[in-house]
């Protein structure tokens, strides 16, 4: 909307002019910044614009756009946010590092990755994601109505700094490897002979692939390797995914392919989740993969919810024997977030007096 500029005071500091004054804020941010434009103020140059943190909010100043950005301390993980398709798309509420599920009510949407086809309850990111930006995804024409997204934020930054977005891999005898080791997988894409074939359903690695299949290894000894059906003639494909650091949260939490046993078709991890490696799935061995539906919904056939609000987290599917996880383990304050910016529409209107201060000439 529009920043109010008040108690403006100028002086003159040797060869250079400051200006000070307070700045309200309305009812309804937007994203990518309020214009905060110094020319109308009397400034040909800016050196530095200098904003005081407020209510716990952070600042920054965008010289290009000549706009302030607010920044606070959002959460690292949002679990089903509810959205509404418009014009076959979405925007997330907070910018993505990485998609976990993605469904209707009682029914699973699948992910797949940004330059392929959309297919029949599919969706797929707008564009790859970038840094401080809101993404977005795209929905087929088929789809309508609420979607439950549940995904990670670029608050956790450690998940950014190390996100792959649809590395090329070209399989040789139908396996292909991932450049580096992997933690976590968001789409797989495959085609033969530049035709797109599907968006492939992932399954546990000591299963074999059937058509629009492809197994997951994250054991393998030198990569992580993606093994396709034979059938399909696998000639290329494209994985978006989450690499192992070499050091840090990520890597001392990492669980990897923990087997779990059912009771009553519900499987409860050694650990609570806070990021699941197979987005939007959940793999069982020597079974077939179930979808991921929102919290609390019927699950039909080969479908499940995993309960990301249970401190001691379940996964319940329609009829799961050994149930197979790979996920980042802990707990959500264990997290290490930075500020990100606000999102659209959300009210500053209490940010009535903030302290800015202008120096240049």
């Amino acid at each position: 909307m529009a920043l109010t500029v008040t108690n403006k005071t100028t002086s003159v500091w040797g060869d250079r002019m400051v200006l000070m004054c307070d700045v309200a804020f309305d009812s309804s941010y937007a994203f990518g910044g309020e214009s905060f434009n110094y020319s109308v103020m009397g400034f040909d140059h800016v050196d530095r614009v200098i904003i005081e943190p407020v209510q716990g909010y952070h600042f920054a100043y965008d010289y290009t756009n000549k706009k302030i950005k607010v920044l606070h301390n959002a959460p690292p993980i949002v679990v089903e946010e509810q959205q509404t398709i418009a014009s076959n798309a979405i925007t997330l509420r907070y910018p993505p590092a990485y998609i976990m599920a993605v469904a209707q009510s009682a029914t699973n949407v699948k992910l797949t990755t940004s330059g392929a086809t959309v297919g029949a309850n599919e969706c797929q990111p707008t564009a790859v994601f970038t840094w401080g930006a809101q993404g977005g995804l795209t929905f087929h024409s088929g789809l309508s109505g609420v979607v439950y997204v549940s995904y990670v934020t670029q608050a956790w930054k450690e998940v950014w700094d190390n996100l792959v977005q649809e590395e090329a891999v070209t399989p040789e005898s139908h396996i292909g490897t991932l450049t580096y080791d992997a933690i976590a997988i968001q789409a797989i894409n495959a085609s033969a002979g530049g035709t797109t074939t599907n968006s492939c359903l992932m399954i546990d690695k000591d299963d074999t692939p059937a058509t629009t299949e492809c197994s997951v290894d994250f054991s393998d000894s030198a990569a992580v390797t993606l093994t396709f059906a034979t059938a399909d003639a696998v000639t290329a494909a494209v994985c978006t995914y989450i690499k192992l650091p070499s050091s840090g949260f990520l890597k001392d939490n990492w669980v990897e392919e923990e087997a779990m046993t059912a009771t009553s078709n519900v499987c409860t991890p050694a650990y609570p989740i806070l990021l699941w490696g197979y987005s939007g799935q959940l793999l069982e061995n020597a079974a077939v993969t179930g979808r991921i539906i929102n919290i609390g919904g019927s699950a039909g056939t080969d479908e499940g919810y995993i309960n990301f609000n249970d401190p001691y987290t379940k996964i319940t599917q329609d009829a799961v024997t050994t149930g197979t996880a790979a996920y980042v383990k802990g707990r959500r304050g264990d997290i290490p977030t930075v500020p990100i910016e606000c999102h659209t529409g959300l009210s500053l209107s209490d940010l009535s007096t903030v302290k800015v201060t202008v120096l240049g000439w």
